[in-house]
């Protein structure tokens, strides 16, 4: 398919010079035309197309202000002027016009503005595909990594006397630390291992678990009452343990908001 063009200006015979000499051009096709600005406007955005040939002199808005609309929409064109007078083209490449051609039309110069057009397409084709590929390998490697750590989340490993126990983390009621060791305690039984409670509170699901202190970490789920112990304290009590665990004021405040109490 070729590449899509707009033609917009006022005057037909003009319009009827460009089109003649696009039709002669390769792998061009000529998707609308139009004689104002306003109109230019609304075919770009129901057609199009991959490059507008734009007047500068224009009822309705110039070709200048055309363009600045251009620029706005999602996926804008490029375009090219073609006109009468010379002096705007510092305007018109501070608004990022692929070419400036001044009238006299000549079948050469508009060659190389479709030349020109065809490599910034496959340039920016080219940039969009390595942006898209690199985007999906950043996508995968985000994808394999979230696999592995929901893989490792539903088995928590202890190492024990020779051999790694993996622990489901529901079974976890609490974790406490106690001086160099991190104790885990289950319904079984108690576990001594070498995490911080930083590195336990990192690895474990966040929306379970909760740093209740700086000592105890605890299972929101088998959370059974918490109690005033004054001044802002709370001592926790939980399902299936004759354990009682300071909640400090600071993290009582967290704790509500994130039961939304």
């Amino acid at each position: 398919m070729g590449l899509s063009v707009l033609i917009v200006d006022d005057d037909e015979r003009e319009r009827i010079v460009l089109r003649y000499i696009l039709e002669q051009i390769e792998d061009v096709k000529i998707i609308g035309e139009a004689n104002n600005g306003l109109e230019a406007v609304l075919l770009t955005k129901e057609k199009k197309p991959e490059l507008v040939f734009l007047d500068i002199n224009m009822p309705e808005l110039s070709g200048l202000e055309i363009a600045q609309r251009l620029n706005e929409l999602h996926n804008p064109p490029l375009f090219a002027f073609v006109t009468i007078h010379s002096h705007f083209a510092v305007d018109a490449f501070e608004l990022n016009a692929l070419d400036y051609i001044v009238k006299p039309l000549e079948p050469m110069r508009i060659q190389e503005t479709i030349d020109r057009a065809k490599n910034r397409l496959v340039h920016e084709k080219l940039i969009e595909s390595r942006v898209e590929e690199k985007l999906k390998e950043r996508i995968d490697i985000f994808v394999k990594k979230l696999r592995k750590e929901e893989v490792f989340f539903d088995k928590f490993p202890i190492r024990e006397r020779g051999k790694i126990i993996l622990l489901n983390q529901e079974e976890i009621i609490y974790a406490e630390s106690q001086g160099k060791k991190v104790i885990i305690c289950t319904d079984k039984q108690e576990y001594s291992t070498n995490y911080t409670l930083n590195e336990l509170e990192s690895r474990l699901d966040r929306n379970t678990f909760f740093r209740v202190h700086h000592a105890f970490i605890v299972n929101l789920n088998r959370v059974r009452e918490i109690v005033a112990f004054g001044e802002g304290s709370y001592l926790i009590n939980l399902d299936r343990s004759k354990k009682q665990i300071m909640l400090s004021r600071a993290r009582a405040k967290v704790l509500r908001k994130k039961l939304g109490l």
